[in-house]
């Protein structure tokens, strides 16, 4: 991928919690919510990373994707996966459940 795309600076989206009161830095808040992704996401073979003031979508085969916000990360799971993508999903959320 082209070191350009991380360099822009993502649009605001209310996922980033830009404004909000959350007690984390922006970092930080990344951080945690691209760790409770991959929760979800571990279960389709793919894997969330934090890059520059972005996310990078990795999936099985190697191909990654840039994710400008959370808002935009389901649609393109999905289409990494090769598969619908329902977190809350009876089955995803049993999986969940046992600590997988």
């Amino acid at each position: 991928m082209c070191g350009l795309c991380g360099a822009l600076g993502a649009g605001d989206h209310w996922s980033s919690g830009a404004g909000s009161a959350t007690l984390l830095a922006p970092a930080a808040e990344r951080y945690r919510q691209a760790e409770a992704a991959n929760r979800v996401l571990g279960l389709y073979g793919l894997r969330l990373k934090v890059w520059n003031d972005r996310y990078t979508l990795h999936g099985r085969t190697g191909r990654s994707v840039v994710v400008g916000h959370m808002g935009e990360l389901w649609p393109l799971a999905e289409t990494l996966a090769g598969c619908a993508i329902d977190p809350l999903d009876a089955s995803v959320m049993l999986e969940m459940e046992r600590g997988r």
